[in-house]
């Protein structure tokens, strides 16, 4: 499977037109035509419901479009942690090396990260229970489960697909809606709630 014709699958569905998303990633429609239709061979099904107001994604469509996000967004984890690393700037945070599974809600772009590491699934079920008590969507839990397990702004930025700035109104958000105005007060949030 080619990443590329993921991305570009991705970039069809965001558009909602084979035209549109051809002129952004200037390709030929035929050709880009040509690749969904590589991916949709590959995977036996049709990815999008094609008509003269454009195209909509299949609920296999839906599938794949969640997890093309997700494959996106670990890309570029990567990158940022492998530049890091070769800066000497950052380690592999815990539980990065296991590939840090997520599903994404193809409709909203939430992002809800799934336990990776035994030793954080208990931190990560209360911050899954304090989101649910304070409002949290599926963005503002995963920037605080990787922020309270520490793994830095860098890495917060590119598995959720933000600036800096955008990280940091997240954040901010998040303690508004907690009721804290720190980390620690985050944690001790965290750490107050009951299974």
């Amino acid at each position: 499977m080619e990443t590329t014709y993921l991305s570009e699958f991705s970039r069809v569905a965001d558009r909602g037109s084979f035209t549109a998303a051809a002129r952004e990633l200037h390709l030929t429609q035929s050709t880009l035509s040509k690749h969904v239709a590589l991916l949709e061979r590959e995977f036996g099904t049709e990815l999008f419901v094609r008509d003269r107001n454009g195209v909509s994604l299949t609920e296999a469509g839906s599938v794949l479009y969640a997890q093309a996000r997700q494959m996106e967004r670990l890309l570029r984890a990567t990158g940022a942690l492998v530049r890091a690393a070769g800066e000497g700037r950052a380690s592999v945070p815990r539980g990065v090396a296991g590939a840090r599974a997520g599903a994404v809600d193809a409709r909203s772009g939430a992002m809800a990260v799934a336990a990776t590491d035994a030793g954080d699934t208990a931190l990560r079920c209360k911050c899954r229970l304090v989101a649910e008590r304070c409002g949290l969507d599926g963005r503002e839990l995963g920037a605080l489960i990787l922020y309270v397990e520490e793994r830095g702004f860098e890495v917060i930025e590119a598995e959720l697909g933000l600036s800096r700035d955008e990280v940091a109104d997240v954040l901010a958000g998040v303690y508004r809606k907690l009721g804290v105005e720190s980390k620690q007060g985050a944690l001790d949030l965290i750490h107050s709630v009951s299974e």
